[in-house]
This record gives structure tokens, C-alpha cells and sequence, in this order.
């Protein structure tokens, strides 16, 4: 089953428009459906374009994104929009917090951690796979 390779600046790389020749990429319809628990039409695959996620996620990397999970519980990785661009973080939320809040934070040590309400943090889909060039 395909699913459109996408690029993005700044963190993570969407090319929206689709006009940007990628590579293809492959996966079982069985372990979309049934390891994945996800529909191929909400899938994409996303190359990251810079460090904050480091050692996690390098500059490179490809990883696949669950469109329909945009809520931080259990936490993981995924992407969200800062208002820039697209970025890949951590995002936990932040129990107790009147209006709901959620922890954005890089790997990488040389990014601090910031908070934004929900409302505020625009998430576009959970990172559930991801593969790097040896």
C-alpha cells in the first residue's frame, strides 16, 4: 500500500501541493489495519529537516504520521504546527491545568521545553514509524 512521501522545512517537511517527486513508500495493508489500528488514507510520510528531536529523530529521517491521532494522551511524538512551520515534538499533556494544557518538548537537550494551551497548539497527527539511511 503507498503512501505519499512528503517533505517539510524547518522540522518536518509537507509538500502539500504534491508537485515534489519522492521516493515511494510500501507497507502491508495488514499492519496499517491491524498493528497500526490506522486507515491508509489518513497516513503521510514526512522527512525531518532538523535536530531538536535529536538523538530520537536525526535531520533525514522518515516517518510516517497518523493524521486522525492529534490528541497527547498516552504523550509521544508528533507533529504539530508552531505558527512557522511544522515541526516534530513531545508533547505530554499537563494534568490538572484549567484551561487544558500540554508540555512541548525537544530531545534535544539545546531546546527548552515550553508549555501552550490546547487551543493553542495546533497538532497535525501522531509519528507512529519511522526509518533512517544507515
Amino acid at each position: 500500500m503507498p503512501v505519499p512521501a512528503q517533505r517539510w522545512a524547518g522540522a518536518v517537511v509537507d509538500d502539500e501541493d504534491g508537485d515534489t517527486p519522492g521516493r515511494a513508500y510500501h507497507f502491508r495493508r495488514s499492519w496499517i489495519k491491524d498493528s497500526l489500528k490506522a486507515s491508509p488514507s489518513q497516513l503521510r510520510i514526512m522527512h525531518v529537516a532538523v535536530d531538536s528531536m535529536a538523538p530520537t529523530s536525526l535531520d533525514g529521517d522518515t516517518v510516517l504520521v497518523d493524521m486522525t491521532r492529534r490528541t497527547p494522551n498516552p504523550p509521544g511524538i508528533f507533529v504539530v504546527h508552531d505558527g512557522m512551520g511544522l515541526v516534530a515534538k513531545r508533547l505530554e499533556h499537563i494534568p490538572n491545568s484549567d484551561p487544558p494544557a500540554v508540555r512541548i518538548i525537544s530531545d534535544n537537550p539545546l531546546y527548552r521545553p515550553y508549555e501552550g494551551t490546547a487551543e493553542e497548539i495546533n497538532i497535525i497527527g501522531r509519528i507512529r514509524w519511522f526509518a533512517r539511511e544507515m
